[in-house]
């Protein structure tokens, strides 16, 4: 969007709340939403009573009389925040659409089966007082080995993913290996078990032992942090059991969560459990809300606390992992739709959708909450194909066309599209039989977004730099900032308008891991150079003279940030992701005896090949100033204002928090130090498909910012002077033009408050004004006053050049001294 001072200014239709000083905007029809601070909440405000009827010249006119601010800064401030809520698609110059959603189904089409659940058997050494499905001692053992292989494999034929095995208890049946092993080495399967973990003896361990740790993952079930409140529920005995099993299960490798039921009883201890995922070595803590069947509901024995105390136990639940470094998936989940892809729908929950369970006798239902229940029997995989069972299945079909847009409690609700419409599951069953009835628990999910939504907004005040200069008002946050890494989600699925919900019994174990495919990525790199991965580029031979060939050999940056940085002998230089050290030995020359040059990389192999080197490197130079260090970008392990200079050299595209790798980039330099990068940007936003690609997000690609985004986020990260010192075209991909850019940026951290000792400015030229970051404007050859903190700018680079300086009570600066006598003539 082209932003002059005509343009028309328009909002989509948002709604707002408010929590400790920031305020969120919320576009519920798309979805979509921002935090802004209290200036840019007044800016937003004045666009929306205005209707359409405002121009970004008015806007800058309001906010300069609103303000006291001059005119070229006022308009320095609303053009850059106007800027930042066209790139969250939150501004236009024309009416936004209001298209009415359809619902799910007219969108999209359910492509087979994404997720299958079975329930091998209904015998358990347990009987829960609130089992949905009356499991127990003695029950239907299920499903021969050989018809569970074979709806496994024909579930397989329709595009499955992830399988989900429950009971009774799954561990009762010995041949639950055979099927494991079938699912996830034979087929490539990811297996979720629920367990109740308390029958891992003998053989059960040796069993488990020899399953594939990368496939296989656990949910172990407790009631409660204790045994006085878990064994009246599940036996006597069996919370420690439980806890042994799952200890068992994370020392053997595997990926464990611990799953508890809310009750009356248990409300209270919920948040001591984080603590106990952490002692047992699990990943992570999953809360379900009982369903209104099976025995639960037959007892009513307080498995039905009110939504509102089970609110606040959650929200302290999650405080209390927070405090353990634990997960809770449910929040966990809420963070991915929060702060997804904008504009990505989600609808329901997917049971029915593309995802079944089976039953024990093979009778298959929609979800694994609601077998066995004789009004939604779907058919029966002992006499039926799961395909047909799919296309002609009238429960499947109606299940299909409900949507949240026929939820009539979610008409007016913002978030309808951020929650899903809740659960259709917990509709069902508390309203008997209508999945479109309203969620009894919805407040949950409510909660969570919006706890989501204000942990991201005070995450980034508190992140915002205060100390830089740079005051304009700023989108805190936009929807999807970060969201979207290598590994995080399935962008194909991404990319489609609508998406739906995992049912409330297990929540997807899909996790962000785009550190781990990088580091993955760059061993292989650093095994083996790979020629030409990522936008290859030559340095000067004698800038590369002292360094071995197999550190030049496995460069991997797209640009040449040290060359270009004008290092001089005893400063003190750090590269960013400094891979084989090819960067670090550059500036290891340049820098001399005198300075140091340090190197922070994340990945073992590559920097195993820069220390074997890094003898060659200081014997060739006759002194060794050179050390690297292990960390990540994003908590660079290096002191406060102690480095001239930061360079990285394709490399800070492949962090998942961009933003923070550039605040941590000003914190360690010193005041005037300056941050050299080169990278690769995009001409337009990277879609997710290409996003998600490991093999492009390593060749530096499609974890690109665009150059407008890359520039903002140095601006807001506090640099000052930004300047491209070059730019050259790299490839296309899919159409999606990318390029290589070098960037430079200075850092000076101001001091409290403005002081005015008399000191002036005079702007040279060439051009007519000279607005800074601040909005300080200096039109040519005109003295303007200007503080101790500019005067410090203005004197070193990238400013010297540019500006004459008169000191106090000076009537002219740089031009006298050519009397007749004088030296300088």
């Amino acid at each position: 969007m082209m932003l002059a001072e005509r343009t028309p200014l328009h909002l989509p239709e948002l709604d707002l709340f408010a929590d400790q000083g920031l305020t969120y905007f919320v576009q519920g029809a798309a979805p979509n939403w921002v935090a802004v601070e209290p200036a840019g909440r007044e800016l937003l405000r004045e666009i929306q009573r205005a209707n359409g009827r405002l121009t970004a010249g008015d806007l800058t006119a309001g906010y300069s009389a609103a303000t006291g601010l001059d005119g070229a800064k006022a308009r320095l401030h609303v053009h850059a925040f106007l800027q930042a809520l066209d790139r969250a698609n939150l501004l236009a110059d024309q009416a936004f659409p209001t298209p009415t959603y359809p619902g799910r189904l007219a969108l999209i089409q359910p492509e087979g089966l994404q997720e299958l659940w079975l329930q091998i058997n209904n015998n358990c050494n347990l009987s829960c007082s609130h089992c949905l499905v009356g499991s127990g001692p003695g029950k239907e053992p299920g499903l021969p080995l050989e018809k569970l292989v074979a709806i496994v494999d024909r579930a397989v034929e329709l595009g499955l993913e992830r399988l989900y095995i429950t009971g009774g208890e799954p561990f009762v049946r010995r041949d639950i290996f055979a099927l494991l092993r079938h699912a996830t080495e034979e087929k490539g399967l990811e297996a979720i078990v629920l367990t109740n973990a308390t029958v891992f003896q003998g053989p059960v361990r040796t069993g488990i032992a020899q399953l594939d740790r990368s496939k296989v993952r656990f949910q172990v079930s407790i009631d409660g942090a204790h045994p006085a409140t878990n064994d009246p529920i599940r036996g006597h005995g069996t919370f420690e059991r439980a806890l042994d099993g799952a200890r068992f299960l994370a020392e053997t490798g595997f990926d464990v969560s611990l799953t508890t039921v809310t009750t009356k009883d248990n409300l209270a201890e919920l948040a001591e459990i984080p603590e106990l995922v952490r002692s047992v070595g699990a990943r992570s803590q999953h809360l379900m809300w009982a369903h209104k069947r099976g025995r639960a509901a037959t007892s009513l024995n307080g498995f039905f606390p009110d939504s509102s105390a089970i609110v606040a136990a959650v929200m302290q639940t999650a405080d209390a992992a927070e405090r353990a470094g634990t997960v809770l998936d449910n929040l966990e989940t809420v963070k991915r739709r929060v702060n997804g892809v904008p504009g990505l729908k989600y609808d329901l929950g997917n049971g029915g959708w593309d995802s079944l369970c089976v039953n024990f006798d093979g009778r298959v239902y929609p979800t694994p909450a609601l077998a066995n229940e004789p009004a939604l029997l779907c058919g029966d995989a002992n006499q039926e194909d799961l395909a047909d069972i799919l296309a002609g299945s009238t429960i499947v079909r109606q299940l299909r066309e409900a949507t949240v847009a026929r939820k009539p409690s979610m008409r007016d609700d913002p978030f309808r599209f951020l929650t899903g419409g809740g659960d259709w599951e917990h509709a069902w069953t508390f309203s008997g039989g209508d999945p479109l009835a309203p969620d009894p628990y919805y407040s949950i999910q409510l909660a969570l977004v919006r706890r989501v939504m204000t942990t991201l907004g005070q995450e980034k005040a508190a992140r915002r730099n205060r100390r830089s200069g740079y005051d304009a008002p700023v989108v805190l946050h936009a929807m999807g900032e970060g969201a979207i890494a290598c590994g995080t989600a399935d962008g194909r699925l991404a990319e489609q308008p609508v998406l739906t919900l995992h049912s409330n019994c297990v929540l997807s174990f899909d996790v962000d891991r785009p550190r781990a495919k990088v580091r993955e990525y760059y061993h292989a790199a650093a095994e083996k150079p790979q020629a030409d991965l990522c936008c290859p580029t030559r340095y000067d031979d004698n800038l590369v003279s002292h360094i071995p060939r197999e550190v030049i050999d496995r460069f991997y940056g797209c640009g040449s940030p040290i060359a270009l940085a004008g290092i001089t002998a005893g400063e003190r230089v750090v590269d960013l992701g400094s891979g084989a050290g090819i960067d670090v030995f550059i500036a290891a020359k340049l820098t001399g005896r005198g300075g140091c040059a340090i190197g922070v990389d994340m990945t073992d192999a590559m920097l195993a090949v820069a220390e074997a080197n890094r003898p060659v490197v200081a014997t060739a130079l006759g002194y060794d100033v050179v050390e690297f260090r292990k960390g990540y970008l994003e908590h660079i392990p290096i002191e406060d204002r102690s480095v001239d200079l930061v360079t990285s050299n394709c490399v800070i595209n492949l962090s998942p928090d961009k933003p923070r790798v550039f605040e941590e980039t000003w914190r360690i330099l010193k005041d005037h130090g300056r941050i050299v990068l080169s990278d690769i940007v995009s001409e337009r936003e990277v879609p997710p498909h290409l996003k998600v690609n490991p093999e492009l997000w390593g060749e530096c690609l499609v974890g690109a910012l665009t150059e407008a985004e890359l520039l903002s986020q140095l601006e807001r990260a506090g640099f000052y002077g930004l300047t491209i010192l070059r730019k050259s075209y790299w490839k296309d991909v899919e159409g999606y033009p990318f390029f290589s850019v070098t960037v430079r940026g200075y850092k000076y951290q101001k001091s409290a408050g403005c002081v005015y000792q008399g000191h002036q400015a005079i702007y040279l030229g060439p051009g007519k004004a000279f607005l800074d970051e601040e909005g300080h404007l200096f039109p040519r050859n005109e003295p303007i006053e200007i503080c101790t903190d500019s005067l410090a700018k203005l004197q070193r680079a990238p400013y010297d050049a540019m500006f004459a300086v008169l000191e106090p009570g000076e009537a002219r600066a740089g031009y006298s001294c050519c009397e007749p006598d004088a030296a300088c003539c």
